[in-house]
């Protein structure tokens, strides 16, 4: 017995200096993570800088439009690389955390002092972080969409009218031309915006997950030339908001993907009950791919893959996607209700 105790007190030992080792690495990647991200945000706004100073110069005629545009080009291949070291160490961390709290369970289960339903059960720790993580990624969707989207719309905007004050002082005839311009990039600006809002929380869930997906895939039948069919059959009254979110989200990006690699294509969302298991499907009849190839050349499940299975799996539920080159794909939920 004391052998076993005494086998028991070193391993846990060996766990809490690799964590203490581990934790170390994760503050030093995350310092550097951080350092790289706050260096692209500069290198962004500098590119939004040059690229507005470019367009003015080309609109004008200058001389300077050559020295511009090579500026902003070096600037963009130094972006590149940024943005594929910012997204290596992202990945680096978050691998690094998932096994920080793998070994913390396996020292908490060591120690026998938690039983399930505490404070810091292991396993209710692991699905906390798994959803913070989640939501961490979510905001980094969002932060590149805002960056890439409204923010640039905006900092265009700012510049031009600093550019339209300069022609009103020189009383150019090119003022009004130049101020019918800004007034369509704010107006492209507003709209992106109202729709990341409508995006972040659909009005049209609170009437039910059928309602909420009549009204994503009409506008974006609208905006892409993508054909889209939902039969859903027998569907539920109604079902708990969080599975009505987490299947909106995920049919979300299934369609995001179709538009990006299947344009053009068919698709059909159908939903089945049997008994207490709903199983939903999105199909599409696109060029597919093979998963196990982009699993090997990239080591990993693409991130919106990846964020659609563990959305399902918070709920208890299965995904599953099966595809293959010329026979199109399919998404599979299935969640028991």
């Amino acid at each position: 017995m004391a052998d076993a105790a005494a086998l028991l007190a070193q391993a846990q030992t060996q766990l809490a200096n690799a964590l203490q080792a581990l934790r170390g690495e994760a503050a030093q990647l995350r310092e550097r993570h951080t350092a790289i991200a706050q260096q692209g945000r500069q290198m962004y706004r500098t590119a939004d800088e040059l690229a507005v100073q470019r367009t003015f110069a080309e609109q004008l005629g200058t001389p300077a439009v050559g020295r511009l545009r090579q500026q902003e080009a070096e600037l963009r291949s130094k972006m590149a690389n940024l943005d594929a070291e910012t997204s290596a160490t992202a990945e680096a961390l978050k691998r690094l955390e998932q096994l920080i709290r793998q070994i913390e369970m396996s020292s908490t289960s060591l120690s026998g002092t938690t039983t399930i339903g505490q404070q810091n059960d292991p396993w209710a720790l692991a699905l906390r972080g798994q959803i913070i993580q989640g939501r961490e990624d979510e905001r980094l969707r969002l932060a590149r969409e805002v960056h890439d989207g409204p923010a640039q719309v905006l900092a265009n905007v700012l510049m031009g009218l600093e550019h339209a004050m300069n022609l009103h002082q020189s009383n150019s005839p090119q003022i009004e031309p130049f101020l019918h311009e800004l007034r369509s990039a704010a107006r492209q600006g507003l709209h992106e915006v109202r729709g990341f809002i409508a995006d972040l929380r659909p009005g049209a869930l609170d009437q039910g997950f059928p309602t909420a997906l009549a009204d994503y895939v009409q506008k974006y039948q609208q905006t892409t030339k993508v054909k889209v069919t939902i039969d859903l059959l027998h569907w539920p009254n109604r079902l708990p908001a969080e599975a009505e979110i987490v299947l909106y989200r995920v049919t979300q990006e299934a369609l995001q993907n179709i538009h990006k690699h299947a344009r053009n294509a068919n698709v059909l969302i159908r939903s089945m009950l049997q008994g207490n298991l709903l199983i939903v499907t999105i199909r599409d009849d696109g060029p597919g791919f093979d998963p196990r190839e982009v699993v090997r050349r990239s080591g990993k499940e693409s991130w919106g893959l990846t964020s659609m299975r563990e959305r399902v799996a918070l709920l208890g539920g299965d995904f599953a996607i099966a595809s293959r080159p010329g026979a199109g794909t399919e998404v599979t939920i299935r969640i028991t209700i």
